[in-house]
């Protein structure tokens, strides 16, 4: 009965059971915990109220019980947390209880003494039917997601290079990868080479590799059989199934485990998925997009990549600047993301200051287009009358628009270093403009934390 992924912490199934007949409380639970179940007892209505969550999966209860009966529990359950079964147990009640019970969306109704096993039968079916219930909306959401972030707009020489490839690149059916730091937009560029292309009526199916527990992704990739584990009481497709005749999107790739990638380069040799615990293949016809914010090439010489599969995914490669390389996107998306939020709000257009418009355009933005998009989203939350003033933004730094405007006149000139010191004196700015934490500069190099150990090591570092 529970659910246990890929051998992952089992999914135990939670039990609400209610009765204030203390024996029979106890062997119920006990009949359950011996099937796997995490039981949640409670004595009389009240307590119903108090412990009921979305994650309890069925709700077993007396028809007569103190502070209210099982069948204001019943309406209360279905009204707060639809997506649980109820069954009813009663000493006393007969049809009638029994058929009013039903109206109200019980699952069943049984009458003491019950029959131990046809009750565990029916537990095990209302388990069942709690879970097809969440899977389908997990899916749903996985096809119809929405989009987290702006459309990808701008005029800057950078931007207006990349959607010239998404015109090219979308008409193809080659594997995409997208690379570039966190925040820059890599997901919303996905979805405009998948609404640019053939495949725009299908679904779009995204995994987020950093997202998912390691020991879950397997499953959520390429589903399982009924009887796959403990608790697989009937088949699930995996999402690159559902994405079949779309796009599959592998967010953040290089946080895709070491012993699942294997499995991965052969789908994307053969495009035919196996299900966990099946012995039957199935052609999928899906068009795949990965995307990472980490360097591969390091990964693949650190033997934390695959070498094979980075050179399946690197078929067609584009790279997003960040935003602090091209500031001349920065009035069109602030103006897109605003619009945006006006229109999710039902509200007026949101206006900007001067002095608001310069401090945006001064900004560095280390987290790139998510960070403006939050500074947005916070200061249209409380600037008044619709207006963003400066003091409403909240900037860590603000920096010059003529450094900014001038990179290379304020670092060193790059022409006849090598690129191991070109290398280093990166590494070492960032590691002083973040203060020595490693894990920052990391993120702002575009690499892992162990990366970045290992440069450091290889290129002498320490210390600094």
């Amino acid at each position: 009965m529970p659910i246990s992924r890929s051998g992952a912490q089992p999914d135990v199934p939670r039990v609400l059971v209610a009765d204030d007949d203390p024996v029979l409380r106890r062997m119920l639970s006990r009949d359950l915990e011996n099937n796997g179940c995490q039981v949640i007892q409670a004595v009389d209505g009240e307590e119903v109220r108090q412990r009921m969550t979305e994650d309890v999966a069925v709700a077993l209860l007396d028809l007569a019980m103190p502070k209210a009966n099982g069948l204001e529990c019943l309406q209360y359950v279905k009204q707060r947390f639809p997506d649980t079964a109820v069954m009813l147990i009663s000493g006393t009640g007969g049809l009638e209880d029994a058929v009013a019970a039903m109206r109200q969306g019980a699952f069943d109704y049984f009458s003491k003494p019950y029959n131990r096993d046809h009750l565990l039968v029916r537990l095990r079916q209302a388990i069942h039917s709690y879970n097809l219930v969440r899977d389908n909306q997990q899916l749903r959401q996985a096809v119809s997601a929405p989009y987290l972030a702006a459309q990808f707009v701008g005029h800057s020489p950078a931007t207006r290079d990349l959607l010239n490839q998404v015109d090219r690149v979308a008409q193809l059916d080659s594997t995409v990868l997208i690379t570039g730091g966190s925040g820059t937009g890599k997901t919303t560029l996905a979805r405009r080479i998948h609404q640019a292309g053939p495949r725009a009526a299908f679904p779009f199916v995204a995994v987020s590799c950093a997202a998912l527990p390691r020991d879950l992704i397997e499953a959520e990739l390429f589903g399982y059989e009924r009887g796959a584990f403990t608790g697989a009481v009937s088949a699930r497709p995996g999402r690159a199934e559902v994405a079949h005749r779309g796009t599959l999107f592998l967010d953040e790739i290089g946080d895709l485990p070491l012993e699942l990638q294997p499995k991965l380069l052969t789908f994307l040799q053969d495009h035919v998925v196996q299900r966990i615990g099946g012995n039957d293949t199935r052609q999928v016809d899906v068009r795949v997009i990965a995307a990472t914010h980490q360097d591969l090439e390091a990964m693949c010489r650190e033997k934390q990549f695959r070498e094979d599969l980075y050179f399946r995914l690197n078929v067609l490669a584009m790279h997003i600047q960040p935003l602090s390389e091209r500031r001349d996107d920065l009035t069109d998306l602030v103006m897109e993301l605003l619009e945006r939020i006006a229109r999710r709000r039902s509200c007026p257009p949101i206006k900007l200051t001067d002095a608001a418009r310069d401090a945006l355009v001064n900004y560095s933005w280390p987290g790139n287009v998510r960070e403006l998009e939050n500074v947005l989203e916070r200061a249209s939350a409380f600037c008044k009358d619709g207006t963003i003033d400066r003091s409403d933004l909240s900037l860590r730094n603000v920096t010059s628009p003529t450094s900014a405007a001038r990179p290379a006149e304020a670092g060193h000139r790059l022409a006849g270093m090598t690129l191991a010191n070109i290398e280093r004196e990166a590494i070492r700015e960032t590691l002083a403009e973040c203060a020595g934490n490693k894990a920052a500069a990391a993120r702002q190099l575009g690499i892992s934390e162990k990366s970045i150990y290992n440069k450091m090591k290889r290129l002498g570092l320490f210390g600094v």
